[in-house]
């Protein structure tokens, strides 16, 4: 317990940057949304005038700004490319700092298992996570609310903040069996944003091409927003898809941590 209050106030200046970040970018999107609704079809002829290949990589072809929840959904597609950057992030930090910071030899002279270092930081992860998405989902609501209270859609809304949570959670699992496996990591960040923006770039080839098999690989597809609101649901085969990868992920992460070597100080 005393390690997850530690992780948890290691991180809190992290996380609240980050949501304060997340809910910046959001604001400043649905501040466009007054204006844009008035002058709904000028906008919607600039964005159909792009090309179709460019309409797809970026989504534009299956949104519909002339709705607050629909505008909401393209604002959204952005907060998940933070999202998955925060996630990823932590999830390679917290336990490489062990590695990174020598403090192996201080931590394991206490009566504690590797797997149960794993476990409480897991739990930190975790929490910071939900803080996360409890804070940006309130905030979002109130945004929501005073631009347009009369066409907010609370069960759309909770679908799509939804996929943010779930997406936050693979590439959390994903940072942690990176951070296991690699044997020595020397800076977060770009390990972070190369792994998070692969798989950014498959997703937009993806809505490119429309092959089901790069969708696959990418999970900024398994939760697709423009799906969700059509189909008000998730996709139950890529949410099978996504609880397998995580179970593997967060296994191999105990099993390589286990077996990891901790430099000496």
């Amino acid at each position: 317990m005393n390690m997850i209050k530690q992780e948890l106030r290691m991180n809190l200046r992290s996380l609240i940057t980050w949501c304060l970040s997340l809910l910046a970018i959001l604001i400043l999107f649905m501040l466009f949304f007054p204006a844009l609704s008035d002058q709904m079809e000028e906008f919607q002829k600039v964005f159909n005038s792009f090309p179709p290949a460019f309409q797809a990589a970026l989504k534009l072809d299956t949104i519909t700004i002339d709705s607050i929840m629909g505008y909401y959904q393209f604002a959204f597609s952005f907060i998940l490319l933070g999202g998955a950057i925060q996630a990823m992030n932590l999830g390679v930090a917290i336990i490489s700092q062990e590695v990174r910071m020598k403090t192996g030899d201080f931590l394991f002279v206490k009566p504690i298992t590797r797997n149960r270092v794993v476990t409480m930081k897991m739990l930190a992860a975790l929490i910071l996570i939900t803080m996360t998405n409890l804070i940006l989902g309130i905030g979002a609501s109130i945004v929501l609310l005073i631009t347009d209270a009369q066409s907010f859609d609370l069960k759309t809304f909770l679908l799509i903040n939804g996929s943010l949570f779930f997406t936050q959670l693979f590439f959390l699992s994903l940072g942690l069996f990176l951070s296991a496996f690699l044997k020595r990591i020397r800076t977060v960040l770009p390990l972070s944003l190369g792994v998070v923006f692969f798989f950014y770039v498959i997703s937009m080839i993806q809505e490119t091409v429309n092959d089901p098999k790069l969708r696959l690989i990418s999970p900024f597809d398994y939760f697709n927003l423009a799906e969700i609101m059509e189909r008000m649901e998730y996709n139950a085969f890529y949410l099978l898809l996504w609880m397998l990868l995580i179970i593997l992920f967060v296994l191999g992460t105990y099993w390589l941590f286990r077996r990891k070597d901790l430099p000496a100080i």
